[in-house]
């Protein structure tokens, strides 16, 4: 066996041993998701009937890993009804921004700013604000 086939044998052997090894330690993203909804759900379930950072923080978390959509938009809804508030605002204009919504999207986050600025002259969120100006430009190319 020459130089060059023993080092791929080596290197192909390696990489089998890394992948099988990676496989057998990893989650399937499917569980995790499942984890995911059902601790929001759960976390919503022994909410009190007006904690809207409950119903907002649940939501925020299956909008940040993609699941649960459907129930995590009535959670959001709930939330603003108890209270609207930047925080609850911001992640209203996260699920429309991942549903590629980018005008309501832009919607929820000038709210959340806007309140933000109702209460405190100088409030600042350079992060609800830089997803602001990414929506916007969203907005901008999908109504060319």
């Amino acid at each position: 066996m020459n130089y060059r086939t023993k080092n791929a044998r080596l290197i192909m052997l390696a990489l089998a041993t890394i992948f099988v090894s990676s496989s057998v330690y990893a989650t399937p993203m499917g569980i995790e998701n499942n984890r995911t909804a059902e601790k929001a759900r759960q976390a919503v379930e022994e909410a009190a009937p007006d904690d809207w950072y409950t119903y907002a923080l649940s939501a925020e978390k299956c909008i940040r890993k993609k699941v649960n959509l459907k129930e995590a938009k009535g959670w959001l809804d709930r939330s603003l009804e108890i209270k609207e508030n930047t925080y609850n605002l911001a992640v209203m204009g996260d699920y429309y921004d991942l549903n590629n919504l980018p005008e309501k999207a832009l919607e929820y986050y000038v709210k959340s700013l806007s309140l933000g600025l109702e209460h405190d002259i100088n409030y600042k969120d350079p992060i609800t604000h830089e997803k602001m100006m990414i929506a916007r430009s969203h907005y901008i190319k999908a109504s060319r």
